[in-house]
């Protein structure tokens, strides 16, 4: 059952994936990302810089920019289609990350996803100069911050989902009408007698199918919340569903597909969802991440 009418011509997002999990190990130190030695930043340094601006480094600027993190791998998977850090791709696009890198468009965090060697495990966020350049565009953004571990191994996590999908759009898999990530994403809502308050999803995500589209909100899990924390963001969701504000503004509400690390952490998860009410439960999937790319295109073709 596919939710939505397709409005008709619709922008594709541009990225590819593979490789990479749920969750790889990354190390890096809580608080603040730490400042680094930098010039400073005139106008007519920003300028140059954006003279010097290929269309290709701009796409990959609002790639960062829209990923918040995304690793090396990531990067070059997204641009040169290669998995491979040997071949001459790689090697073309690693000195485009380091001659974005040193003009500050980019910046790295100090510590590497582990067991990844090389450019390939840096992780890449907008630097200064790239937060001034997509200014002069009006785009704006939230500071970096990054408050630990596992939100930034989450933050890659939907990065590669994100990176799965646009693949998956490349190679005919599935047709990818929109993804959009946090906090392009969130939802504000009314509620009865209160503040308005936000569902934040980790994407959300239009596929088609034919003449009609698929909805989706996506929940990337790494294993780490405890079941009373999954219970409370399915009354979110559920809360989200009553008010009505995305069934009235785009006449369907999405599904909701939860992505577990493995097939045991699935179980668990679809152990908690189904002690939710009946009338929010059949909103929710549970897959293993690994499996989200085929599950997303089976449902499309039903």
């Amino acid at each position: 059952m596919h939710p939505a009418l397709r409005p008709g011509q619709a922008s594709q997002a541009g990225a590819n994936p593979r490789s990479g999990g749920v969750s790889r190990g990354i190390s890096t130190a809580n608080g603040s990302v730490p400042p680094r030695p930098l010039s400073y930043l005139t106008p007519s340094r920003i300028h140059q810089t954006s003279r010097s601006m290929s269309p290709l480094d701009w796409q990959l600027l609002s790639f960062v920019h829209e990923a918040r993190f995304a690793s090396g791998a990531q990067v070059i998977r997204a641009f040169w289609q290669t998995d491979d850090a040997s071949s001459a791709a790689a090697r073309r696009g690693h000195r485009t990350l380091k001659r974005l890198t040193d003009v500050q468009v980019l910046a790295t965090l100090p510590r590497r996803v582990s067991g990844m060697r090389g450019q390939a495990g840096l992780v890449y966020y907008t630097g200064r100069a790239g937060v001034r350049l997509l200014a002069t565009r009006g785009i704006t953004g939230p500071r970096v911050e990054v408050p630990g571990t596992l939100h930034l191994a989450h933050t890659l996590a939907t990065t590669e989902l994100a990176l799965r999908l646009t693949e998956a759009d490349r190679t005919g898999v599935l047709e990818l009408i929109e993804v959009q990530q946090e906090p392009a994403c969130w939802r504000s809502y009314p509620v009865l007698f209160a503040p308005a308050r936000t569902l934040k999803p980790d994407l959300f995500i239009r596929i088609g199918a034919g003449a009609q589209e698929d909805r989706w909100f996506a929940e990337v899990d790494l294993g780490s919340e405890a079941a009373r924390t999954i219970a409370r963001k399915t009354g979110v969701y559920g809360e989200h569903y009553r008010s009505r504000a995305e069934q009235d503004r785009h006449g369907v509400y999405p599904r909701v597909i939860w992505l577990a690390a493995d097939a045991a952490r699935a179980e668990q998860i679809a152990g908690v969802i189904e002690r939710q009410p009946a009338e929010t439960r059949r909103l929710f999937t549970v897959r293993p991440f690994d499996e989200a790319i085929s599950f997303m295109a089976a449902e499309a073709r039903a």
